[in-house]
């Protein structure tokens, strides 16, 4: 392609991309369904932040993610890592298939 067309192609590509961005993120706003578009930008504002010690951000990216309406396991088995309850994680840390003394007699 020669350097002209790349520029027209820059042109028009450039404007149409920026609008699509633009919707998308206006239209997952208004959604139930948790927004990966403002949870990626929550995380690289907290991650660029010099001020935050590690679990600061952490807790910060957990805070935002909680409040945008993702939710993940309270842990992970400790044999298969396969998501863990509540119970399972602060009992033994394995899952239903893995933990001997939940196995039907």
């Amino acid at each position: 392609m020669t350097p002209r067309l790349l520029t027209a192609n820059r042109v028009l590509l450039n404007p149409l991309a920026r609008l699509l961005v633009t919707l998308t993120d206006h239209a997952t706003r208004r959604c139930d369904v948790p927004n990966p578009v403002a949870a990626a930008r929550g995380t690289l504002v907290h991650i660029a932040d010099q001020n935050l010690s590690g679990a600061d951000v952490y807790a910060e990216i957990a805070n935002l993610l909680t409040n945008l309406g993702f939710t993940w396991p309270a842990g992970w088995c400790d044999t298969c890592n396969t998501a863990l309850t509540e119970e399972q994680a602060e009992t033994n840390g394995l899952c239903a298939a893995c933990d001997p003394d939940d196995t039907p007699n």
